[in-house]
């Protein structure tokens, strides 16, 4: 495909009539000299997001950038982003929230860096605000880092899991992303209702060669109460949610399985069975709100480790979390249970 476009910005858009004319207006009003294309994916919104939209692209002078494909269903965000992925045009790829926005020189920002570096990603540093614009910190530190150049085979992944702690955001939005890169390994987002973005970042990073991070923030992340990452304050939980999320962390610990041959696979698998741990523990604290009830087998077949125990004995580090979280995963499902409870009190998430 010919690519028309410098940067392609990809919206998914659903139900965000208070929010999406200033995440548009931030696309628009960017002071990036070249060309860039909004595309839009319409995921049937039922409000009068698209009426906004359809009244900025008229209106504003570089409206025309504005590309709309309208979704026949409701199929959620990570559809969405898969069809901008698609149908994009640009060089880069730049996923923006259809309720955050993004600062005046975020294209250019990155967009620059990309092109002296000729790297395949590019990460800006995030800004977390209330909806009105009060200044939130969430003590991720993470969200915003010192420059790095991170050039090499596993450069990126080896800063990622340097230890077992997070380093590197699993978030798909404010990365600069190379199109030709996305299609050549096939990065895609899987159809699931929230955090699709662990599931893309998980197979992104282990590819990615030539990487820049950047400490200049290019995002306004918004936490608002109503989002879909934010679950505070609910009666009810069903199951089928639930096992979604064990689906998806699944997946992320199960992708030390392609990955027992890299230098960082050790601190991996215990980053990525911590966060399994952090998912149990979330079910079993909310555990009489979730119908029906999870099964203790249920939980502790979420926390096997995904490689063998042979394996696991020939790691250089964090070779007794990992034989810790390989024991949880074999016991009897009472007594794994028992045991994470305790650890979860331990560690203060319970």
């Amino acid at each position: 495909m010919t690519m028309c476009y410098d940067v392609t910005i990809g919206i998914p858009v659903y139900n965000v009539e208070k929010y999406i004319e200033k995440c548009l207006l931030s696309a628009l009003n960017q002071t990036f000299t070249g060309n860039i294309e909004i595309l839009i994916i319409n995921d049937c919104s039922t409000d009068r997001s698209m009426d906004i939209i359809n009244k900025v692209s008229k209106t504003h002078p570089l409206g025309s950038n504005i590309k709309i494909i309208h979704q026949p269903l409701n199929q959620g965000v990570g559809t969405a982003r898969n069809l901008i992925i698609e149908k994009a045009q640009g060089k880069y790829l730049f996923f923006l929230d259809s309720d955050d926005f993004i600062t005046p020189d975020c294209i250019e920002i990155l967009f620059s860096h990309a092109e002296i570096y000729q790297s395949q990603v590019v990460y800006g540093s995030i800004r977390t605000i209330k909806p009105d614009g009060e200044i939130i910190d969430i003590g991720q530190k993470y969200l915003k880092q010192p420059k790095k150049i991170l050039m090499g085979q596993d450069a990126l992944a080896l800063f990622a899991f340097q230890d077992k702690h997070a380093h590197l955001r699993d978030y798909m939005v404010n990365i600069l992303i190379q199109i030709d890169f996305l299609k050549r390994h096939n990065l895609r987002c899987p159809k699931l209702r929230f955090h699709e973005d662990v599931y893309f970042c998980a197979d992104l990073v282990p590819e990615v060669k030539k990487a820049v991070i950047l400490p200049d923030i290019t995002y306004a992340y918004v936490i608002r109460h109503d989002s879909l990452s934010n679950y505070q304050g609910r009666n009810n939980i069903s199951l089928s949610e639930i096992e979604e999320y064990i689906t998806l962390y699944t997946y992320v610990k199960n992708k030390n399985r392609d990955l027992t041959h890299k230098p960082y696979c050790d601190a991996r698998c215990v980053r990525s069975m911590t966060q399994m741990l952090f998912v149990v523990c979330g079910i079993l604290k909310n555990k009489n709100i979730i119908t029906p009830c999870p099964t203790n087998k249920m939980l502790r077949n979420a926390m096997r480790h995904p490689l063998k125990l042979k394996v696991i004995l020939k790691f250089k580090e964090y070779k007794f979390e990992n034989l810790a979280f390989y024991l949880i995963g074999v016991l009897p499902a009472k007594i794994s249970v028992a045991t994470i409870i305790t650890i979860g009190k331990l560690k203060h998430l319970l």
